[in-house]
């Protein structure tokens, strides 16, 4: 076979290759925007009478099957890339390079040491009831808001967290955590007590910076130690996220400055 003949042949695979990942980043781009339908129309939590039971169940059934769906697809596209990567050396590194960033931002599956906070609602209800005042307070400082968990994700990146999960989806930086009704939202999945929240870290390091005294979680100990617990953990997998990666407004900046302006 002639040099010719090789470099063809060798060009095809690159394409074929290249092509399928071209393909499979559109199923990724349907079955998170089809995962986000569901989530947005499907529940219905406003309605009188909500609680948590059936309502929840179904819709959740289907996000678990969509976000499954969406793994095996990036499993396949990091698969093919690695494939992509073997053909050519040079390509080695900038493949490597692609998995850390895929890692770090979120978008693959990543397991470490680190610290896993649980956080409950509070069964405390030891304050007279008389004084209207403290009934309130009662109530304010007895369940675990959407602002709490917030909180510990930030006091845990300060501490140096590398990857965060909260009851199963990963946190990264389009992640919102907002309360609608009587459920809090995770990337816009609905998740109930208790709020497991994973971080990979220096176990260390992501320990202390959460029993600081006066900190977040020494004011839930102080109300009711029984509403949060921190555990030092060996080993943590944490799962990829699974919703839409997709930039509608944004654009990276060219390399000549134009955009940067």
């Amino acid at each position: 076979m002639s040099v010719f003949s090789s470099n063809i042949e060798h060009r095809s695979f690159t394409w074929q290759i290249s092509a399928l990942c071209f393909v499979l980043g559109l199923l990724l781009a349907a079955a998170a925007h089809t995962a986000t339908q569901i989530n947005r129309s499907g529940i219905g939590i406003n309605n009188a009478g909500f609680s948590y039971g059936s309502r929840l169940q179904v819709p959740a059934t289907k996000i678990q099957e969509d976000e499954s769906e969406i793994k095996k697809l990036r499993d396949q596209n990091t698969a093919l890339e690695n494939q992509l990567a073997k053909r050519n050396g040079a390509s080695d590194a900038l493949n490597k390079d692609l998995q850390d960033t895929k890692g770090f931002a979120g978008l693959t599956e990543v397991v470490g040491p680190g610290v896993q906070v649980t956080l409950v609602d509070s069964q405390k209800h030891t304050l007279p009831p008389t004084d209207p005042a403290n009934v309130d307070q009662i109530k304010l400082n007895s369940i675990v808001h959407d602002s709490d968990i917030a909180n510990v994700v930030n006091e845990l990146k300060a501490a140096g967290a590398e990857a965060i999960s909260v009851n199963g989806q990963r946190e990264v930086a389009s992640t919102p955590i907002r309360c609608v009704g009587p459920v809090i939202y995770v990337n816009d999945v609905p998740t109930v007590p208790p709020y497991v929240i994973s971080a990979i870290g220096d176990p260390d390091a992501l320990y202390k910076g959460l029993n600081l005294p006066g900190g977040l979680l020494d004011q839930f100990r102080q109300f009711d130690p029984n509403m949060v617990r921190v555990e030092k953990k060996s080993r943590l997998l944490l799962p990829a996220f699974a919703g839409s990666t997709q930039m509608h407004f944004g654009r990276a900046v060219e390399s000549s400055g134009k955009d940067s302006k």
